[in-house]
Parts: C-alpha cells; structure tokens; sequence
C-alpha cells in the first residue's frame, strides 16, 4: 500500500475502492453467478480498506435458513449490518428418502415443512428486529426466493438428479419428482406470533418451489408495517377441488400464478364459500390491503378478481388510497365464481375442433383414458395410493382433463357485459379516490384481441401517445377491439379525472 494511505478520510478510500471490479468485466452474466469475488484480498490491506471492501460485499446477502446463525455472527460488526441493503433468503425443509421419492407428501410431511418454514420465518424477523436502527437496516429489500427440500428435484446434485432420470428412465427407480409436492403448499403456525419489521421497504416473495399459502403470505407482508411495495408471486392454480379453491380464496393472496384453463368449454367450480355465495373474501381482502398509506405500488399479475378489488357493493367507509402511484392487475378470464368474464364473438366462425367432444380427441391413448365414470378427481385417492409400500402414480392426462387443461380449446375472446362492465365500472370509482396515482392499468390473459385499459396522468409518458400534447393531460387508453364499455362506464372515469382523454386503440 502507497505510504499514507492509511490517513485518508473514509470516505475517500471507500470512493476508490468503488473503481473496483468485482468479476472479470469480460465475464457473461451467468458466469459472473458462479464466479470467485475479486474483492476480498483487498480487505486484509488495512481497517480503512476492509470497511470499504465490507460496504460492498455486504451490500446484498444471499443466505439459507440453515445459514441464518452464521450470518447473525458475521454481522455483529455495526459497519457491515449497516452496509446491508438488500437480503434474499431460502428457507430449507426437511428432507426425504430416496423411496419418499416415489410417493406424494402425506399430512405429516405438511406438517413438518410448516414447521421448518415457521421456525425460519421467526428466526429472520427477529434477526431484522434486532438489526433496527443501522442505515442499511432501515431501508431494506427483501425477498423470500425459495422454499424446497434438499432432495426437490431442481435441488439435488445435478450428478444424482441425472443418475435419478437415467433409472427412471430404464424402469429401474420409482420417482414422482416435483409431482411429489405438486398440490403442497406451506402455512405459517399460529403460534408464537411473528414481531413487526419496521426496517423493510421492499418485500417481495417468490417460493418457487413449493408455494406459501396466502394467508401466509399477507400475514409477513401484514408484519412489515414500513413496506412501500409488496409482491406476493404465489400458485392459486387448483381447479379440481372446490373445497381448496374456497378455502384458499378465503385465507386470500396479494399476487397469485393462476393459468386459465386451456379448454375453455371447461367450467371451474366456484371459489367462494357456499355459505357466502356472493362475497368474495380475496378481492375484498386485497381492497382494504391496497389502502394503507405506506402502499405507493401494486402489482398483481395474474389473479382472479371481482368488482370487490376496486370497489364494493356497500363499501363500510369511503375507500381512499392517499399515496398509491401505480396499481397493475393482470386478471384471468374467469371470476371467482368459476363464470368467464369472455364469450365466443358470434362474428367468428367455430373451428370444427372446438366442439369436438373430450372423449372424442383422435389423440388420446386408451390406457389413459378415464375407466371409472364416477371417479373423484379431488378425492385423496387421486394421488395417494393406501399401500405405504406401493409407489405412488400419476396421471398426467387424467390430471389435465379434470383441471380443464387439456384438450386445447381457445375461443373466448369478446368481453361479456354484465360482468366487464361492473368491473371497469369499480375501476373507475376508485381511480377517483387514487389523489397520487401515475398509472393504473387492468389487463386481462386473453390474448387475441388484447383487452387492456390503461391510465396515464398528467405528466406521464405512454407509447399510445400519438398527438402533440396528449402527454400534458390525464389519458385512458383503451385496447378492447370493437367491443366498447357502456356510457356509465365513461361517465364514470371522465369524473375521475378533469380533462381525461379517452382513446380506444384497435389492434
């Protein structure tokens, strides 16, 4: 080291350490995820140096639970907890045998996973709880990324998991692989409860292996009461069972994977409670959520809602966001009530496929037809088999059918009035009470036409701006087709906003 270098201000010597490389420059993206960190040597010139090195390395942590007590040692300098902007963490499960591996997650197995998951969530907001107060502590991104087991097939060594595949391959090994924990998702205890987080900005979960069940979910969003965003990227992909359809709605969700079926002939059991036919739990549950103040963004992409969402039949009290600047919905063709929001528009001709009987799909294999009539796909015994022993079976095809999934049937395009309208209706009237809203957008997944309506204030750009001044005034821009929203609709969004512009663009 240079003579007097050790006498430089801090704030100087943590300047020139940020010229540093932390990979090779000429390295890819995917290369630098698994390449050595060029940084370290230099932490070992000097105290100086190593604060300075230490702000980057502990910038951004990527840790698993089962490595949470070392990273609490690790950190116990103030200059490194105070370094820590953002934190992604991986809760690991319990692991299973080579024989577990051909046969479906039992209660037990639910339980323990709950279990570990618990444990690891408390453990992380009390270690966040402690970590108050330090600059980088309090202004915080988080993100849960994974949830999985050692032996989850994307989790096991790449050498055994291809040894796994070749066996399984040959006859020679029993394995259900990720269909092992297909319809398993993980729940938070009650007890004891988690300590509120004040420390967190951005919290963002992902658990992409096994989903966290919504309740879950919102109750970690729920204990970080300083959070500006939250993104909740969870599965509400059950359409056999109505009864987990229900209750699932009922606990709700923030941000929710569900596909649509691929057969649209298909009709989904309703979601909501047969004791409350007409109240829908989730999106009643994410408008009251969407209001707290420290909220300023919202996605939810996709999701099955109502008009609830936006707002209710007989709102309790008025409905106001103050600090909401961006609210995206990406929602599914179907509500929650199983109907479709789209129908087949009388001006296109129907594909002679597209009435073709299920049963009658030149392309179905005998053997994986249905040879039971009355068979319940939601009944355990579509998954499990009694016989402890006995390996566990699959059917893939058998599966697909009962979900709606297969065969392919696409012809629902045009949007149905009696339920668009309402929905863009409730849009409308919140967008009134939305004083800081930027952009607000509801976008559906049908995909041919497109169906989005989009909302620009004042001020913000939009690739649909095509005239002179339209970015210096509040636009909605419409994509619909030749289909158009009834006049109460527009009425509605021109007293939303003085001077709105409406546009309707046909792709």
């Amino acid at each position: 080291m240079p003579a007097g270098m050790d006498r430089l201000p801090q704030e100087l010597v943590t300047h020139i350490a940020s010229y540093l490389d932390r990979h090779d420059p000429d390295l890819d993206f995917f290369e630098r995820q698994n390449a050595v960190s060029k940084l370290p040597p230099y932490a070992t010139t000097s105290r100086p140096w190593q604060q300075a090195i230490e702000s980057r390395t502990f910038w951004s942590l990527n840790f698993k639970s089962t490595e949470l007590p070392d990273v609490i040692k690790i950190l116990k300098s103030s200059h490194r907890k105070q370094s820590l902007c953002e934190l992604t963490f991986d809760v690991v499960l319990p692991t299973y045998t080579d024989n577990q591996c051909a046969k479906f997650e039992t209660a037990e197995d639910m339980q323990r996973n709950n279990e570990a998951f618990t444990h690891a969530m408390h453990a992380l907001f009390q270690f966040l709880k402690t970590g108050q107060g330090y600059q980088g502590f309090n202004s915080l991104f988080l993100d849960l990324w994974d949830c999985y087991a050692p032996m989850d097939t994307m989790r096991r060594d790449p050498a055994k998991l291809e040894e796994d595949r070749e066996q399984y391959g040959r006859g020679k090994r029993h394995d259900l692989f990720e269909n092992r924990y297909k319809r398993s998702v993980l729940s938070l205890l009650e007890q004891p409860e988690l300590p509120a987080v004040e420390c967190v900005r951005r919290f963002r979960c992902y658990a992409q292996s096994r989903p966290v069940r919504y309740d879950s979910a919102v109750l970690l969003a729920a204990k970080l009461p300083k959070a500006e965003l939250v993104a909740l990227h969870l599965r509400d992909s059950e359409k056999i069972d109505a009864n987990v359809r229900q209750q699932y709605r009922y606990d709700f969700i923030l941000e929710s994977l569900h596909d649509d079926p691929f057969n649209q002939y298909c009709t989904l059991p309703s979601a909501l409670l047969p004791s409350a036919p007409g109240i829908d739990h989730l999106s009643l549950a994410l408008h009251k959520f969407s209001q707290s103040p420290a909220l300023t963004s919202i996605r939810l992409d996709p999701i099955i809602i109502s008009p609830d969402l936006y707002w209710p039949v007989n709102p309790s009290t008025q409905p106001m966001w103050p600090n909401l600047r961006e609210f995206e919905v990406v929602f599914n063709m179907t509500a929650p009530d199983g109907t479709w929001y789209f129908v087949r528009d009388p001006s296109q001709p129907e594909d002679e496929d597209e009435g073709a009987n299920d049963s009658d799909d030149p392309d179905e294999d005998e053997t994986e037809m249905d040879s039971d009539p009355d068979f319940d796909f939601g009944s355990d015994s579509f998954f499990e088999s009694s016989d402890t022993a006995q390996p566990d079976t699959y059917h893939e095809r058998r599966e697909a059918r009962a979900a709606g999934d297969y065969p392919g049937r696409s012809f629902r395009t045009l949007p149905l009035d009696t339920l668009v309208n309402p929905l863009l209706l409730a849009m409308g009237r919140a967008a009134a009470c939305m004083p800081k809203m930027q952009h607000m957008s509801l976008t559906s997944t049908v995909r041919d036409p497109v169906f989005e309506v989009s909302f620009y204030a004042a001020g913000q750009a939009s690739h649909s701006d095509s005239e002179p001044g339209e970015e210096g005034r509040p636009r909605l821009y419409s994509y619909m087709g030749a289909w158009r929203p009834d006049e109460r609709v527009l009425e509605t969004w021109h007293e939303s906003r003085e001077g709105l512009l409406v546009k309707f663009i046909e792709w």
